[in-house]
């Protein structure tokens, strides 16, 4: 006869990285190398440098491709999760376009609260790209917790909770920044994030024993 211990089998949970779609920056650069002949011995740098500084900025949304990208992957990830995930955890970078990729899912997974209480968002401060949010060396908060509540209110979410903020929520998720960010800082809060993801996951396994298993989903 198997021992207590044999028959015990510990939960686990799935992780899944997802890439933001493409942002309105990346469209800048597109248009800038077509309007100017990028790749071409007639390639206008001035007028190329011009626009991309004219047009570029620190926090960028999705580009009209970027929103097609987010619906397609909402049309395969909210059927999955319907059909599969117990409780279910977004882990969202501040970004703008981070946000955006997730809001058609979102929104599907938001459409019935009271079906989908067991979706749960988490904004994490210490998750964005390399170098911070800033136009060219002027620094930009970026968005604080209001201003990311504007932008998922449209998906319906309601239990959304912010970490990693280093000035706080109520300031931008750069607010501390004091230039583009170095090497060394970008390793330390990577750093940072990867020890909050272990806690964090540790915590929804101790969770999982007590309930389903849980699906964790991560944007950035």
């Amino acid at each position: 006869m198997a021992s207590s211990k044999e028959k015990y089998v510990r939960r686990s949970i799935s992780v899944h990285l997802i890439r933001h779609g493409e942002s309105k920056n990346n469209q800048v650069y597109r248009d800038a190398q077509r309007l100017f002949k990028g790749g071409t011995p007639d390639f206008d740098l001035k007028s190329w440098t011009e626009y991309v500084d004219a047009h570029r900025v620190s926090d960028p949304g999705l580009s009209d491709v970027g929103q097609e990208q987010a619906s397609r992957l909402s049309h395969y990830l909210e059927p999955h999760l319907a059909n599969q995930a117990g409780e279910v955890r977004f882990v969202i970078s501040p970004m703008r376009r981070t946000i955006e990729t997730m809001l058609p899912t979102l929104t599907a997974m938001n459409r019935n609260s009271n079906e989908n209480s067991h979706v749960k968002t988490v904004i994490n401060g210490f998750y964005f790209e390399s170098e911070g949010c800033h136009t060219r060396e002027k620094v930009e908060p970026g968005m604080n917790a209001e201003q990311i509540a504007e932008c998922l209110s449209p998906a319906g979410v309601q239990d959304v909770s912010y970490v990693g903020f280093q000035n706080g929520p109520e300031n931008g998720w750069y607010a501390y920044g004091t230039g583009p960010e170095t090497r060394h800082e970008s390793e330390q809060r990577a750093a940072r994030f990867y020890v909050w993801m272990m806690e964090f996951l540790d915590e929804q396994l101790m969770e999982a024993e007590r309930s389903e298993v849980e699906d964790i989903f991560d944007a950035g």
